[in-house]
This record gives structure tokens, sequence and C-alpha cells, in this order.
């Protein structure tokens, strides 16, 4: 679950925007920590590349944009272990609203230290955050479950099924916990070598054969075989159930 997201000057340190869901830190404490672990990692490791960094049951996901001399530095704090794809995806659309919506030379030299101008931004990041949260109606999802019943007496090798966001988002799902955990994980490392779109991905894993495939840029069907199932079928049998969630949600 999301705590908390900073908008900070990287240069200053100064806050210039934040929203608050869960109130477990002090603000200002937790933005002059964001700052220090910032230069620290300008001064000493000499770089301005900053991504995540985990601290206990919490992690904190930055976005750094350099305007002029100085830098804009974004982060969202959550829980440790909520999806790290969809909260970058969330912080990545949080940067690209703001440094559209607003003026950014207001925000170098002629930046007045007045903070009141960002207020509105919490519109847009609540507007991120309901979209994000309803991707799918529970008309559809009804519909969706219908298919999945259909698909597991269509085939005996059919040992579970989900559909998922390409950033790992459960929609719905009868996987195990273990295996979405898995899935979710085979999908950070793709985002984090550049892969940010799965289009066909089929593999044996130790709890079968696991079969991925892209439905669009948004959604990802995902199919567990038993170990015994040819890949052959395992790849028809998924790219059937593909098309026909495709026509439901596209």
């Amino acid at each position: 679950m999301i705590k908390n997201i900073f908008i900070m000057k990287g240069n200053t340190g100064e806050l210039i925007f934040y929203k608050t869901y869960e109130d477990i830190f002090n603000v200002k404490l937790t933005s002059s920590f964001l700052s220090a672990i910032f230069s620290f990692v300008k001064q000493t490791l000499k770089t301005e590349e900053l991504s995540e960094i985990e601290v206990g049951l919490f992690r904190f996901i930055f976005e750094i944009e350099k305007i002029k001399s100085d830098e804009l530095l974004f982060a969202l704090f959550s829980d440790r272990t909520d999806n790290l794809v969809e909260l970058r995806n969330q912080l990545r659309e949080i940067k690209n609203q703001f440094l559209n919506k607003f003026d950014l030379n207001r925000l170098t030299d002629n930046f007045d230290g007045e903070i009141s101008q960002f207020f509105d931004f919490e519109h847009n990041i609540n507007k991120i955050m309901e979209t994000g949260n309803q991707l799918v109606s529970e008309d559809v999802k009804r519909d969706l479950l219908g298919i999945f019943n259909e698909l597991h007496t269509f085939s005996s090798f059919v040992v579970a099924s989900a559909l998922l966001t390409q950033t790992g988002r459960v929609i719905v799902s009868n996987l195990q916990p273990n295996v979405v955990s898995e899935i979710i994980k085979l999908l950070e490392g793709r985002f984090l070598s550049g892969n940010y779109r799965v289009n066909e991905l089929i593999s044996l894993e130790k709890f079968g054969v696991l079969s991925l495939i892209g439905i669009d840029e948004h959604f990802i069907s995902v199919i567990q075989f038993k170990n015994n199932c040819p890949f052959e079928t395992a790849l028809i049998i998924s790219k059937r159930f593909s098309n026909r969630l495709q026509k439901l949600i596209c």
C-alpha cells in the first residue's frame, strides 16, 4: 500500500509537494532523509541514478528529472511487498503529469519558495490512482470468470489461470499465491531490463508449464498447465483463451 508521495527540489531538498495516505512518519523528517540520500548518491557515488531503496518493511521508489542545473526528485513510499512495476508506472505518470502541468522555469532560477501553486496537483494524483484501480468493471469480471470456468473444463492439462496487467496487477485469478508471486518477480525482472511488455512467453517451472500471452499493451492472459503438457498444446490453448479475453475486455 502506498504511504506517501513526495516531490522535492534535488539541489536544496525543498519539499514542494506531498500527499499522505497513511501517516506513519513525520513528513518533514522523511523528506530530509530523502534529501540526504540523494546528496549522498550524487556526492559520494558520483551518480544521479537513484531507483529504489528498501528500509525494513518499506520501500522508496524514485524518479529524477533534470531541469537546467537542478533536479526534481519524485519519490513514492510504500510497503516492500507491493508490486514494484505497478508502483513505478504510477510514479512515472505522476512525474509526467507534473512536468506537463507546471512552468518548470518557476522551479529553478525564479523559484520563490511558494508551494501553494502546486496544491491542486493532488487532483491529478487522485485521478491517476482512481484510473489505475478501475481497469475492469465488476460485470466484465463476472464474464471473465465464466470464460475461466470453461477453460478448466476444456482441457485436463489446465491447472489454473488468470488475467493480469502488463505490470503484474491481478485482475482475476485462481492461481496459487506462490505462482502469482513468481510471475510478478518475472515481470519485475523484465521491466528492470527494459522489457515493458510481454507478447508471448512459455516456460517450464517447478509448478508446471507457465504460459503468458500479451493481449494488448495493458493485459496478459496467464495459464498454468500440468508438467506433462506439451508446449505446443499449451501455446494453442493459451492463444485461444487470450483471443476470447481480448474480445471481452478490449
